[in-house]
């Protein structure tokens, strides 16, 4: 959750609610969440299936994303993929697909005047796909070009290290996609994977834009509502331990400068710490210029074109990172700046009562623009929603952030910036 850019407090100035979203559950456990906005004679719905990367086995990395390629681009039982595209293209309706981590999100989008047939087209790539072979052979050799594309990325090559290194390469949230992984996958797999996690009690249509709601229900409820639930069981993920050792990790690439990134687990989702721990790590690095390591390492020293700390969550225990980039002549340096900050956070714990006025304002003019668009907001709910937030998260967040006290952040401060455990790898030449 970073924090790029501080607004004005003036958007603060009166209180301020997110449209609301219509929300449904059908009786096979399918949910629909509507919002209707007719400014502009558009559409755009997404399906999330509770599947992703962090459900894969070992060695069939990246199956998660094949599987949602495959779903958008691989025709269906009625239309060849040739045939898929031409319809596509006739109404004018884009559809593609995506899996993160834990979500896996089909997305299409058309002109208002379509949303009978972006609807359709949708049930039918998800409950008839074709898995055409072709296309299965074309996906795989495109994933595979990507990968290799990557490793003329240093931050990339950083960033999956780091990952690495935190999490250890064996577990689902340090496990990623290789040439070797991708080059695993077979036919079986897909339907394997696809016939285990995409279930309509796995599945949230969010649907924003100009559009019938009382028409929109009626035809997902005779549609979707007659797709048969199935149980499946919940993935075993373990809790993840700090790891006591520090370590640190130089990979040689002929580049002119150096990307560090530098981390250690962070907070599990859920926890009642996120709201100082957010307003720590935006105090550390979350801004550019008025972050500690933003004004020290970048402004007032001059040693880096980029630098920045960043956070993330998931129910195992997320990952908070920091990453630079710098003179090559100047990693060190760098390096013996982000210790000094980090200890002095940890040990002496001295954030001011003025850097949190300062922090809760960014991250309360920031919140706004979460929804300022009816896709966001209905896209935004879903998501937090489905990843096991309370249902009235994003409502009490303004409420959370503006509660925590300084005492509070000093607190976090202590129980999560770990400099004596940090990961750190250096690309550079």
């Amino acid at each position: 959750m970073t924090i790029l850019f501080l607004f004005p407090l003036s958007l603060l100035a009166s209180p301020w609610t997110p449209p609301k979203v219509s929300v449904y559950e059908l009786p096979n456990g399918f949910q629909l969440y509507l919002l209707q906005n007719s400014e502009l004679p558009i559409l755009q719905a997404k399906l999330f299936v509770q599947t992703g990367s962090a459900y894969e086995k070992e060695k069939t990395e990246g199956l998660a994303d094949v599987v949602a390629d495959l779903l958008a681009m691989g025709g269906t039982a009625d239309k060849t993929p040739a045939e898929l595209d031409q319809w596509l293209d006739a109404k004018a309706i884009h559809l593609s697909g995506d899996a993160g981590r834990e979500l896996t999100q089909i997305t299409v989008s058309s002109l208002a005047k379509e949303w009978e047939s972006l609807f359709s087209i949708l049930h039918e790539v998800v409950t008839a796909p074709r898995w055409d072979k072709d296309r299965f052979d074309l996906i795989i050799g495109r994933t595979k070009e990507g990968l290799r594309r990557e490793k003329d990325h240093p931050q990339i090559l950083a960033g999956r290290a780091l990952r690495k290194m935190v999490y250890g390469e064996k577990n689902p949230w340090g496990r990623q996609p290789t040439v070797k992984s991708i080059g695993r996958i077979r036919p079986a797999d897909i339907n394997g994977f696809y016939k285990k996690y995409y279930h309509p009690n796995r599945m949230l249509l969010a649907v924003a834009g100009d559009f019938s709601k009382p028409k929109v229900k009626k035809w997902v409820e005779g549609h979707f509502g007659l797709l048969v639930p199935q149980d499946t069981a919940a993935p075993d993920w373990k809790k993840i331990p700090l790891d006591a050792k520090r370590e640190t990790k130089r990979i040689k690439k002929k580049v002119t400068q150096a990307f560090i990134e530098a981390g250690h687990i962070g907070l599990e989702r859920g926890s009642p710490d996120e709201y100082a721990f957010s307003l720590l790590q935006y105090i550390l690095g979350g801004d550019p210029f008025i972050s500690r390591l933003g004004v020290d390492i970048r402004s007032q020293s001059g040693l880096a074109y980029s630098v920045y700390s960043n956070w993330e969550t998931n129910p195992a225990g997320g990952m908070f990172s920091i990453h630079v980039q710098t003179r090559s002549d100047a990693e060190k340096a760098v390096l013996e700046k982000i210790d000094f900050h980090l200890k002095r956070m940890a040990v002496e714990a001295d954030v001011t009562g003025e850097e949190l006025k300062i922090a809760k304002e960014a991250l309360l003019n920031k919140y706004i623009f979460l929804f300022d668009s009816p896709f966001k907001v209905v896209f935004q709910k879903a998501t937090f929603d489905l990843l096991g937030y309370p249902k009235d998260y994003l409502k009490k967040y303004p409420e959370n952030i503006r509660k925590v006290t300084l005492a509070e952040v000093q607190a976090a401060a202590k129980r999560y910036l770990h400099p004596d455990n940090l990961k750190i790898v250096v690309v550079s030449p």
